[in-house]
Parts: structure tokens; sequence; C-alpha cells
């Protein structure tokens, strides 16, 4: 078992594991989002490692520690580099981690990993073992895309953590690809990825955690009633107990919520065209040529949001020549 660790034992004698849901972070505000998003991002990262320093926790990261994979700027960069240089946080890959489903060299989370103030999760399969409240854990995960195991061998270990950003079963989620049963061996599994937080589900010996995102991306109802928090584990209690993060009310960070803008705040299938139009951002096409083909393919001519886009596009292309 020793030669599948991803990394070494960590010898650190901590009181708890605290859980870090998908920060999203980002130079420009995701989505309909008004405020310094940056700026409340980081400091809900900073207060977050703050706990885990206060209490001697272990702090975890959940996934989709970026929005956006690529070009992000150097100073958001050196911002996070200078914030985890001393708590060395787990950072699971997520899907936003990923430039076109992949992990290269040229994300930004390879930034962090080259500068060496994460411990990056990038594959399947045991993590670390760790001591938590005198106990020994095993900490194994599965990232993005990465299958879950069909069992684990505990070991020595009194307790087994896997960590995974996937699309789960949970009641009410209709996208869901990966169905909540027990996984003989673990004991509980910790999941980003949905950003509402779901109540526990127990599955025969294994019990399966949603404590959702600490950044509230989504103009919608179930946004509204969402209060940012991390999450503790101490052992032996079998709960994780939320920790609110500092934040402003929503009515300061979103327009207006009306019946008609209402997002779904559930990790549902993105459009295909906002991902185009996305890939396109990240990818910077020159001229925009791409921009046109892309618009060309995808309007609609007589729909009139279409029709006003198309219009935007010739107004800056003409200002640009």
């Amino acid at each position: 078992m020793a030669e599948d660790w991803l990394f070494p034992p960590d010898p650190h004698p901590y009181a708890g594991l605290l859980f870090i849901g998908d920060p999203h972070v980002a130079a420009s505000p995701p989505g309909y989002r008004l405020d310094d998003y940056p700026k409340a991002i980081l400091e809900k990262l900073a207060v977050s490692l703050d706990i885990a320093r206060d209490y001697n926790l272990l702090p975890i990261i959940l996934g989709d520690l970026f929005h956006l994979p690529r070009n992000n700027p150097n100073s958001l960069l050196v911002s996070l580099i200078d914030l985890f240089r001393p708590s060395y946080p787990f950072v699971l890959v997520g899907n936003h981690d990923k430039h076109e489903a992949r992990l290269t060299r040229d994300v930004s989370l390879a930034v962090l990993q080259a500068a060496k103030v994460i411990r990056l999760i990038d594959r399947a399969g045991p993590v670390c073992s760790l001591r938590v409240a005198d106990r020994h854990v095993f900490l194994g995960a599965s990232p993005d895309w990465t299958p879950l195991p069909a069992q684990v061998d505990k070991g020595f270990h009194e307790a087994v953590i896997w960590l995974t950003h996937h699309d789960l079963g949970f009641p009410g989620y209709d996208a869901a690809r990966v169905p909540l049963k027990e996984i003989p061996g673990v004991d509980m599994v910790v999941n980003g990825h949905l950003h509402t937080p779901k109540p526990p589900r127990q599955c025969g010996g294994t019990t399966w955690f949603n404590p959702g995102g600490i950044a509230r991306l989504a103009l919608s109802s179930h946004t509204r009633n969402l209060t940012p928090a991390v999450f503790i584990w101490r052992p032996p209690d079998p709960e994780l107990a939320p920790v609110p993060l500092p934040h402003r009310p929503f009515e300061e960070i979103f327009p207006e919520l009306t019946g008609e803008n209402e997002q779904d705040s559930e990790q549902a299938p993105e459009s295909l065209f906002i991902k185009g139009l996305e890939n396109l951002l990240i990818r910077k096409t020159t001229e925009g040529v791409g921009l046109k083909y892309f618009l060309e393919a995808n309007l609609i001519p007589d729909d009139p949001v279409d029709t006003y886009i198309w219009g935007l596009y010739e107004e800056v292309m003409h200002e640009e020549k």
C-alpha cells in the first residue's frame, strides 16, 4: 500500500480536518455578481485558513479553486501563493481547474504546485496517511472525472475519508451521474462540485457529505438562502460542523432576482453557447476571427437577443479597424 500514496505520511498531529468547498477564484465577477469578487473570495479563503490555523485543522479544498483554468492575472496568483504558503493545503482538481478537460502545465493550478504552496491531488487513489485527534486516518480521493474505488483496505487506519468532485446522486439533483452506495472500507465521502449543501446520506457503512461552495455564484432563490461556510470534522464525531464565513447580504452582491433572470444554482450542464464563449475568451482569438465563426454558427437570425449580440460584435470590430 505504501508505494501507492500520492504523498508521504503527514506527521503533524491535527485536531481535525477543514473542508473548503469550491472557491472559484477569479479576477472578474462570475455570473451576475456585482461586487469586488476577487477581494471577497480571497478574504473568505484567508478567514478559512485562519480557522484552520487557530484550531489546528488540516485545510482541504474540494476542487474548483479557480473559476477559469488559465490566464488568471499574476497578481491573483501571487496573492494565493502568499495565502497558501504557511498552510500548505490539499487541493483537489475540479472541472474548472482543467483546460479542455485536461490538467496541463499551463493551468493556474500548475503554477501553485510549482511554487510548492499546495499539495495537489491530481489522480485517484490513496493520498496520505494522517494523525487526526490521536487516530490514524486514511485520506483518499477521486478528482474530477476519475473513478471511485469499489472498496478500500483500511489496513491499520481507524477511519477512511474519500474526497470527490462528482455529480453525485443526492436527492433533488437531476444531473447526477454517480449513485450513492456503500463503499466497503470508506467511512466518509466528502464531495465538492455541487454548490448547494445537501443533507448527509448514510449508505451502509459509508456516509456521503456535500458541504457546498463558499462562493455564491448563481442568481437564484436557493443562493439567496445560503450562508457561506466551511465544515470541520473532528473525530469521533460522525458529522461535519459548519462554521459560517463573513459575507455580505445577497441583495448587495446580486441584481434584483426576478422570475426571468433566475438561474439554476445546482451544477446543471452548462449551455454549450456559454461554454463556447468562455473557451474563446480563454484562447483570446486574434482579431475576432474565431468569435465571428462561432457567432455565425450559433446565433439565431430572428432572435432579438442574438441580433443584439451580433450588433455588439460588429460595433466592436468596426472600432478596432
